[in-house]
């Protein structure tokens, strides 16, 4: 592998296993916590739209059960995910060896400003795009972000609630990446100590 490329060398570094389990977390547990919230919500079509998960995940329901069963399903699917996309490279016993504690660390922060960012100017550019428009129903799939964002609406203010919300959501799941990233690469280098 060419050292002429450090940020493809420090992805590699970073482990196809620890991008799995990563991604797979994030993906379990935000489809958990997306289902909770509308169980505890209630109401008579309670998840009517995460509902339709259950056409690609046998036995899924907007239950307190199915939130353990969409945790089981997203886990996997993020793990599968995590693996596939994760960089690879050849790697021969002697470099493994001399590269034992070289795997790169997430920075949490960062992870997090980028992807509340991204998230947040997606929600407004879309609101402000949707309301800007207008008409009768002029967002009628996004205004269910009012579900999870307490005050969003489809109009130019709601565009900056529903940004604020979706900064912190997404500031949240980029620590939470770090984090596990972080400890699932330690436990991995510990593994390799031990070997």
């Amino acid at each position: 592998m060419s050292t002429s490329n450090p940020v493809h060398t420090t992805l590699v570094r970073a482990g196809a296993r620890a991008w799995g389990i990563a991604t797979g977390l994030v993906l379990g547990f935000g489809l958990f916590a997306a289902t909770l919230v509308l169980v505890i919500k209630g109401g008579p079509e309670k998840g009517a739209h995460l509902g339709r998960l259950s056409q690609v995940f046998p036995g899924y329901d907007v239950t307190v059960g199915g939130a353990f069963l969409g945790l089981l399903y997203a886990f996997v699917v993020g793990y599968a995910l995590g693996r596939l996309l994760s960089p690879r490279a050849a790697v021969s016993v002697t470099r493994l060896a001399a590269e034992r504690d070289k795997h790169v660390r997430l920075n949490g922060n960062a992870w997090g400003l980028t992807i509340g960012g991204v998230l947040g100017v997606v929600v407004l550019a879309t609101t402000i795009a949707l309301a800007v428009r207008g008409g009768e129903h002029p967002g009628d799939l996004i205004e269910h972000l009012a579900i999870y964002f307490p005050g969003y609406t489809v109009t130019i203010q709601g565009g900056f609630i529903g940004a604020a919300w979706s900064f912190a959501l997404g500031w949240l799941l980029g620590r939470l990446i770090g984090v596990v990233y972080n400890v699932t690469v330690a436990r991995a280098e510990e593994k390799m100590a031990r070997a």
